[in-house]
């Protein structure tokens, strides 16, 4: 058995480093995602620490403890990085930045000391415990993965898996009666069985590599939805453009049984392009967006730019009970805003056609419908809103 673990090893500092390159080409020909870079590198430190510790270069005992230790932090703290990124967070500086020196610190001085078992435990321990303190802090930021897809619901589970045997072999490592007597600064030797302390170190290196290919895999999947979502979203506002229109018809409607349309003008906008220019134009059209979602945020609005000043905003199970009231709140509000910081004089006003529809319509009748009252609104003296014709 322990003939064919120490074979093993061999095989992970290659399949780690396979692993690196992997999510490097991924950030390089698929997406640039920050956390790609982050996993990429903490896969490719572990795979130079082992390596270091595997040849024993260099020779000397204590310098290759401390250059596999500070390969093995770079990793923890990579990976930790890299997994927060996912998820658009990031890891605290200071207290990050502590602990990469507290365990760094430690793992140097037991690296010089004597080859007795208390300072290898030490050397072991300081690195184990950054990554373990690392690795439960990424896990805390991302926990609303475990409700995710099956996908990241899997690449959870097996992180936490990993946690956990990270914990039974540091408390493996940790527990001895005579470990009481150094803790307390007297002598004592740590006894434990090499064999079952090799097979959790293959376990950590299994779940890594699990973890590394479920990461790639998950990456993968994030980057074809962000590419995809970007398609799908007017460069200016950051709405949904014609593409987004098209994917919320197909894949977010059908989802409703109802919902409320609001079809909305900015009056008068080719004027402000006249008088102010397209820059000041354009700062319109984007503030507009905002005080849009700002206004209709409780009732989780879809909001399209059909194109130029026109927008369709679509709030899914909203009935005409609301409906109404909402978009009289919109168009008084947006009538109000201060558009001063953009030019000076500018106010802005907008009409509206509104409408509740079943889902189970033909959309392009629904659209010929909602695109009616717009018009009556505009023909009736514009910066009011219409809901019948």
């Amino acid at each position: 058995m322990i003939d064919f673990l120490q074979a093993l090893v061999l095989a992970y500092p290659l399949t780690f480093f396979l692993m690196s390159v992997l999510l490097l080409l991924t950030y390089l020909l698929v997406g640039q995602a920050k956390y790609l870079i982050q996993l990429g590198v903490s896969f490719c430190s572990i795979s130079v620490g082992v390596t270091l510790q595997i040849i024993h270069v260099p020779s000397q005992d204590a310098l290759n403890g401390t250059l596999s230790g500070l390969f093995f932090l770079v990793f923890s703290y990579s990976l930790a990085q890299g997994i927060v990124l996912l998820e658009g967070k990031t890891l605290d500086p200071i207290l990050s930045c502590s602990i990469f020196i507290i365990a760094f610190i430690a793992r140097c001085i037991s690296s010089l000391m004597p080859h007795i078992d208390e300072y290898y435990f030490i050397s072991v321990f300081s690195v184990y415990t950054a990554l373990v303190i690392f690795l439960s802090n990424a896990l805390w930021k991302v926990k609303h993965l475990i409700l995710g897809d099956a996908l990241e619901k899997m690449w959870y589970i097996v992180i936490s898996i990993w946690l956990g045997s990270l914990i039974i072999r540091l408390g493996y490592v940790s527990y001895s009666p005579d470990m009481l007597r150094m803790l307390l600064w007297k002598t004592g030797k740590i006894s434990y069985s090499f064999e079952e302390f090799s097979v959790l170190q293959h376990l950590f290196y299994t779940m890594a590599l699990l973890f590394s290919i479920l990461t790639i895999l998950v990456a993968i999947k994030r980057l074809i939805f962000d590419i995809s979502r970007k398609t799908r979203l007017d460069g200016l506002t950051g709405a949904y453009n014609r593409i987004g229109l098209q994917y919320l018809i197909e894949f977010e409607l059908p989802k409703t049984k109802t919902m409320g349309l609001i079809m909305l003008d900015i009056d008068f906008f080719k004027s402000v392009n006249t008088r102010y220019g397209h820059p000041v134009g354009d700062a319109v059209i984007k503030e507009v967006v905002l005080l849009i979602n700002r206004n209709l945020a409780s009732v989780n609005p879809h909001t399209v730019r059909l194109g130029g000043e026109e927008f369709l905003i679509i709030l899914p199970h909203l009935t005409m009970q609301r409906l109404p009231e909402l978009a009289e709140n919109l168009r008084c509000f947006i009538e109000k805003h201060d558009f001063i910081h953009i030019a000076d004089g500018l106010s802005i006003t907008v009409s509206m056609g509104i409408g509740e529809y079943e889902s189970t319509l033909a959309f392009k009748d629904i659209y010929k419908e909602i695109d009616q009252k717009l018009a009556s609104a505009k023909k009736s003296g514009r910066n009011q809103v219409v809901e019948s014709i």
